[in-house]
């Protein structure tokens, strides 16, 4: 945060250095989040302790996912840049959820896990806080969180070519 203000303050604030202190905002609120939550972040019912929305454990369905083979192919680009590079978007990791836990239907646990053994930036309490966010367990009243898949792909990717660029990895 320091640093990010000394820059504002020589070159000024700007969109991008907005979204970096929105980022830092939302990783200390769930380092405190873990803190105050400690086992209830990994279980199933999350903080709701009521039915998750997924609890499929089907092996098929997750390793489609895991090796970036559905059919969603934003899905399968993300997929493949995170088990290539360790590093995956904010955008990406949550559409990645999204699709786990709608489209496929499987336990967001197993995005959880998949993610802590994958991300070079991964940190406990922002790792499972925003799955069980997307899992629809979490902190959020409103509940689960479903992105469309095509729609983000039409505004993030409209040309392909993020998926172009990540098509041809095999995990």
């Amino acid at each position: 945060m320091w640093a990010l203000r000394q820059y504002e303050n020589q070159h000024g604030a700007n969109e991008s250095t907005y979204w970096i202190f929105f980022e830092l905002l939302w990783r200390e609120y769930f380092f405190w989040y873990a803190r105050a939550h400690g086992r209830s972040l990994f279980i199933l019912n999350g903080l709701r302790h009521q039915v998750a929305y997924s609890i499929r454990q089907d092996a098929q369905r997750l390793a489609a996912w895991q090796n970036g083979q559905t059919e969603f192919p934003l899905v399968n680009a993300c997929m493949h840049q995170l088990v290539a590079t360790g590093f995956m978007s904010n955008r990406g990791r949550q559409l990645v959820a999204s699709c786990l836990v709608n489209e496929l239907q499987l336990d967001w646990r197993l995005g959880a896990e998949f993610f802590e053994r994958h991300l070079i930036d991964y940190d406990v309490g922002s790792n499972w806080g925003n799955w069980q966010y997307l899992g629809g367990v979490g902190a959020d009243p409103r509940g689960l969180r479903r992105f469309d898949q095509d729609k983000q792909q039409r505004t993030y990717d409209p040309y392909g070519e993020f998926i172009k660029r990540w098509q041809g990895y095999q995990t």
